[in-house]
């Protein structure tokens, strides 16, 4: 595995265990706000996600394109919704994630991550 490579799967799981862990300011700061499009409505779900509900989370790599110091990642993300207080049964949420990862200083930012819609309450 390379030192990329590396990052890569290092930045997954923190994004997985994130949100199992309802920590939608650590899930955030992995993602570069300026650079990102829809980054708004990406933290406006993610927040509002994890604050109505407690999710499972699960990350594969499905594509991978490297262009210089970035990579394009096609991502098969599985999401285990459960309500808060169990009002309403889990929902399993299945969906392949378009993922751009760019070098930032000495580490990796994610600059793309389409749809928002998946990450929505």
């Amino acid at each position: 595995m390379t030192a990329g490579a590396e990052g890569m799967e290092g930045l997954l799981h923190a994004f997985s265990s994130a949100l199992e862990e309802g920590n939608a300011a650590r899930f955030l700061a992995t993602i570069d706000r300026r650079r990102c499009p829809g980054y708004a409505a990406l933290e406006d779900n993610v927040v509002a996600l994890l604050a109505q509900n407690s999710v499972g989370s699960s990350i594969g790599i499905t594509g991978q394109t490297r262009q210089q110091d970035s990579y394009e990642l096609k991502l098969d993300w599985l999401l285990q919704i459960r309500p808060a207080g169990g009002a309403r049964p889990a929902v399993v949420r299945r969906q392949t994630i378009r993922c751009r990862i760019e070098r930032s200083g000495k580490g990796w930012k994610v600059t793309a991550l389409e749809p928002a819609g998946f990450f929505r309450p």
